[in-house]
């Protein structure tokens, strides 16, 4: 893990203050982040993404007093959101979205009362859902998705405890069936994203305890494979409710909570299976954001600090240094 970091210097960001570091030899931390268009919708915490055809989908989530089922598209040509037809399943948040090559998907979560595990599909070109086949393990929330060309992953999470099964969703036959389980520690809350069709996952809780065992899921095989550990040290690099995204071939996580919420951002190199911190995240520090990439940039949206919940997004341009947009 490479990290060299001993000067601290505050930002104002809008309203936020926030708090950028750099290293010993005085260099900006690469990585920096742009604010654009505020989601139209609520402001909400725990709301499910995916991403079609290059545009960015929000649905759900819950703002300390309502659940959602709106769904907003963002075009990142137009830096604008459109309202789109209503997620039909009950408002819920703390649900799981993935996307194929055509369509999206949300399904499990939580609704106020019960952990659920319906699952809808979602057709952009006709802005109309459908309802699938149920998900085949636990009523859950606080579990993991990705989709990998046209097959869906969903795994880990809580339904009274914390879990590490996983379930393939096959497109071509619109079914369900049980893969073999993540490695290492039950979780909920963890992160995911995918770099060259293999999955990365990590960091979550267990127990009420942070987890730092990371690994990488190859579809092809359907194995399980440990990588390099997360820190456990005085770093604050293992974290839970993180929103994580891949871009450029690189994967990275941001924002989330150790206990209280952090900014910081660390990027996961799979050529060398390592560790680098990058600028921390520009908006309010905050746990239960949203997340998705689009080309080579990842989005980080809504979420929420205690009783603020937010509705900012925030592109991270991974190959620019903080200073590039002064």
């Amino acid at each position: 893990m490479n990290r060299k970091l001993s000067i601290f210097a505050l930002t104002i960001v809008g309203t936020f203050l926030v708090t950028s570091c750099k290293n010993d030899d005085d260099e900006e931390l690469m990585g920096n982040w742009v604010r654009v268009s505020d989601l139209d919708g609520k402001p909400r915490s725990n709301a499910s993404a995916f991403v079609v055809n290059g545009k960015g989908y929000i649905t759900g989530g819950y703002d300390g007093e309502y659940y959602y089922n709106d769904l907003w598209s963002y075009d990142p040509s137009l830096n604008a959101w459109t309202q789109k037809a209503d997620f039909p399943g009950s408002k819920r948040s703390s649900a799981v979205g993935f996307a194929t090559n055509s369509y999206g998907y949300v399904g499990t979560g939580y609704d106020g009362l019960n952990k659920l595990k319906d699952f809808y599909k979602y057709d952009p070109s006709s802005n109309t859902w459908s309802q699938i086949a149920n998900f085949p393990g636990t009523e859950r929330y606080a579990a993991l998705a990705f989709g990998i060309n046209n097959k869906g992953y969903v795994g880990t999470g809580y339904d009274g405890s914390e879990l590490k099964d996983f379930y393939k969703y096959d497109e071509s036959s619109s079914s369900w069936s049980a893969i073999t389980s993540l490695g290492g520690s039950k979780r909920r809350d963890g992160a995911v994203f995918v770099i060259n069709n293999i999955a990365y996952v990590g960091f979550g809780t267990n127990n009420g305890s942070l987890v730092s065992d990371f690994w990488a899921f190859d579809p092809n095989a359907e194995t399980w494979t440990r990588k390099v550990d997360t820190s456990n040290d005085d770093d604050s690099q293992n974290r839970t409710s993180t929103a994580a995204f891949a871009a450029g071939g690189l994967g990275y996580v941001s924002t989330g909570s150790t206990g209280g919420v952090v900014n910081t951002t660390w990027e996961y190199n799979p050529a060398t299976n390592d560790w680098t911190e990058r600028t921390g995240f520009e908006g309010s520090a905050r746990e239960s954001a949203c997340s998705f990439s689009i080309g080579n940039y990842g989005y980080v949206l809504t979420g929420n600090s205690g009783s603020s919940y937010f509705d900012d997004i925030w592109v991270f341009h991974p190959n620019e240094s903080e200073n590039d947009d002064d």
